[in-house]
């Protein structure tokens, strides 16, 4: 079965969900630890603490249970933290 007209299908979609997702946790810890220390920021204990592990749990269930939106879902949490995260504090240093 295709999955966006392409070459891969449902099951790689949800895969590659899954594993982005739980990459991008230790990247989201790691950069909150950066803001802290570097700045004091404390908004990125929200942003990148809570956001991207939610984002992992729900990709790992989207995955578990065949459930794409579910795993699109997750990943757009997980990936979505990193931009916003970073908007905000360069809105915050201006």
């Amino acid at each position: 079965m295709s999955f966006f007209n392409g070459t891969g299908g449902l099951d790689l979609f949800l895969g590659r969900a899954r594993i982005m997702s739980a990459c991008l946790v230790p990247v989201s810890l790691a950069l909150m630890f950066f803001f802290i220390r570097e700045e004091g920021w404390r908004f990125s204990l929200l942003l990148c603490c809570i956001l991207p592990p939610i984002g992992a749990y729900l990709a790992f269930r989207g995955n578990r249970e065949i459930r794409a939106g579910l795993a699109a879902i997750g990943l757009l949490l997980a990936v979505a933290a990193l931009p916003l995260a970073f908007g905000l504090a360069v809105l915050e240093g201006a």
